[in-house]
């Protein structure tokens, strides 16, 4: 993996979260089941109790794990240097909000696959 973030999505009813990857490997390289394993495991080891079962009840909807083409965390880089952030003290986001319009269609304009989790199904 070269980097990650995250993002809540309220854009749909029930929300989720978002977790962006950025591999080493062409996200082609990854086979489909062990990306979907992948996020299936992902949503499963949020263990909190309030997250799990919100996500039983349906009150959160599942994970959305999507993989980005290579590159876009050095994209993301670049954004942050155009608004005057020093290099030397850039450090990517963990969590996205959604004010950062810019750092989430660079994101988004990004994402070579998009699964969903199946962990509570």
């Amino acid at each position: 993996m070269v980097d990650y973030t995250s993002h809540a999505d309220m854009s749909s009813d029930p929300g989720h979260y978002v977790v962006f990857f950025e591999l080493n490997a062409a996200a082609g390289d990854a086979s489909a089941d062990a990306l979907q394993g992948c996020c299936d495991e992902l949503d499963r080891s949020f263990a909190d109790p309030g997250y799990v079962g919100s996500r039983r009840s349906g009150a959160i909807g599942p994970l959305e794990l999507r993989v980005l083409q290579r590159g876009t965390f050095q994209k993301v880089l670049r954004h942050y240097l155009s608004l005057g952030a020093p290099v030397s003290q850039f450090k990517s986001p963990r969590c996205v909000a959604r004010s950062n319009a810019g750092v989430l269609q660079i994101l988004a304009g990004n994402t070579a696959k998009v699964l969903f989790s199946a962990a509570y199904d």
